[in-house]
């Protein structure tokens, strides 16, 4: 996983703190039924963004929690489990597109 902000380009000077990485634990994923689209597992990344759920075959959804809520830019992720078959599906994320929205025109 990977986490992107589209905040504003602030202008750094001496007493700008380095801001901190992005949290995994405040993203959570969600893997959704495709047909459905019915919660079946919920799932957060580690420190590295990376994840892993064990699901029986079928076809699933990849999606971030209260994306719509929250203003994230995400494309749900379709994928397919095969028995006996690891799958890797990769999402990114995309914040600060709220702020950027709904900021003051001059």
């Amino acid at each position: 996983m990977k986490i992107v902000s589209l905040r504003p380009v602030k202008l750094a000077d001496e007493n700008t703190p380095t801001p901190a990485a992005k949290n995994y634990t405040d993203y959570p994923l969600i893997i959704l039924s495709q047909g459905e689209r019915k919660q079946i597992a919920r799932i957060t990344a580690n420190a590295d963004g990376s994840y892993r759920a064990t699901l029986p075959p079928g076809d699933y959804i990849l999606d971030v929690e209260g994306r719509v809520a929250r203003r994230l830019r995400v494309r749900a992720q379709p994928f397919r489990i095969v028995s006996n078959e690891a799958v890797h599906v990769d999402m990114t994320i995309i914040t600060g597109f709220g702020a950027e929205v709904s900021a003051p025109q001059e």
